[in-house]
């Protein structure tokens, strides 16, 4: 039975009544890192109206933390929305962890433990209010504004986002290995949302400052690759972070605030430090409207584009089409068969790259030239 979701700490009910004080948090090297509670003891950030000096940030330290960027309501209507639609569901979604399409699974603390994968491709007539809400944060003016002064871009398009309540450490990597712009690696940024306070002990969101330019780019190829390598990747990543002795940040993101970061710059989030909290929150890539997505370093994927707010977003596995509701259920059905195909075709798709002669590598781009 899930717990009623008004009665989560916040941060300032938590542990805020001193603007310097930190907790300890253990990285996925062992090591402790300070965990501000409050903004107010928190390093550089900027408001929306500083966007001249956030891109120098971004472009310098790899990430940039905006504060009030979302009004309290738009965050309150995607968690309103949440939970009149898909917290009662019993319809099999699509899941980030492991791209099965599963039915909610909640922790001993009632928050989703398997978060959702792609909320705009959910069936409208099910879950519409949440769906829209979502979509509003992730085309916000604002978002707009920021992705395209990063990317310098005119105009920039979603393609993929995510949904997350409960606390889950998510392991150290870079975002071009999963998902990159096919005209030059590192011509992707991603943005992680606070749609609450997010409490320093619910599995905060971390960067590894400068890691765009100090460390190298670990290939989606060989000995790496996702169909049968994805273990050694996680594992490859952490030695880097070892190797170029990068540090650690994680901010505290108050509801509205936002982190934009690159897809060259190693992130993550850390393992849950408290009960009780949780870290609702949305995230969501973006690139130049004009550039293909360039998945795993293998292939460019096609992708339907529909409009939001004047922002082209990325339609892969759109539930308002009945072939992928088909899709949807066989895979509900028979999730261990779905598993095994969707395995076989990944390692048919490396196979496939290495057997045909491919072109030249998507190049790798300075931080300061992914205009």
């Amino acid at each position: 039975m899930h717990r009623a979701h008004g009665g989560r700490r916040s941060v300032a009910e938590c542990a805020c009544e001193a603007k310097d004080r930190t907790m300890k948090a253990l990285t996925p090297l062992g090591t402790f890192i300070d965990v501000p509670e409050c903004a107010e003891s928190d390093t550089s950030s900027f408001r929306p109206e500083d966007l001249q000096e956030a891109v120098q940030f971004y472009r310098r330290e790899g990430y940039v933390v905006i504060r009030g960027l979302l009004s309290p309501e738009l965050c309150d209507a995607v968690r309103n929305g949440y939970r009149a639609e898909v917290l009662p569901s019993k319809t099999p979604i699509l899941r980030q962890k492991n791209m099965r399409y599963e039915r909610n699974r909640f922790d001993k603390d009632g928050f989703l433990v398997n978060p959702i994968f792609n909320v705009q491709d959910l069936e409208s007539r099910r879950f519409g209010r949440f769906k829209n809400a979502t979509l509003d944060v992730l085309t916000h003016p604002g978002v707009a504004a920021l992705t395209a002064a990063v990317l310098g871009t005119p105009r920039t398009k979603v393609i993929q986002s995510m949904f997350f309540e409960a606390p889950a450490g998510t392991w150290a990597h870079q975002d071009s290995y999963y998902q990159d712009s096919g005209a030059g690696i590192g011509r992707c940024t991603a943005g992680w949302f606070a749609l609450e306070d997010i409490d320093a002990g619910a599995g905060r969101f971390y960067v590894c400052p400068r890691s765009h330019k100090l460390m190298p780019l670990l290939r989606n190829a060989g000995e790496l690759d996702f169909a049968t390598g994805h273990h050694r990747y996680q594992h490859a990543v952490l030695e880097a972070i070892k190797r170029y002795d990068l540090p650690w940040h994680a901010p505290c993101l108050r509801k509205g605030d936002a982190i934009f970061w690159s897809s060259l710059t190693v992130h993550g989030s850390l393992g849950a430090e408290r009960r009780g909290v949780s870290r609702t929150s949305l995230t969501a890539h973006y690139l130049p409207e004009t550039d293909g997505m360039l998945q795993f370093h293998t292939r460019i994927r096609p992708q339907k584009l529909l409009p939001h707010n004047g922002m082209a977003v990325a339609r892969l596995h759109d539930q308002d089409e009945w072939r992928n509701r088909a899709v949807r259920r066989v895979a509900a059905s028979a999730p261990g068969t779905y598993a095994v195909v969707r395995k076989t075709a990944m390692r048919a798709l490396f196979l496939a790259g290495k057997m045909r002669r491919a072109p030249a590598p998507v190049p790798v781009l300075p931080p300061d030239a992914v205009a």
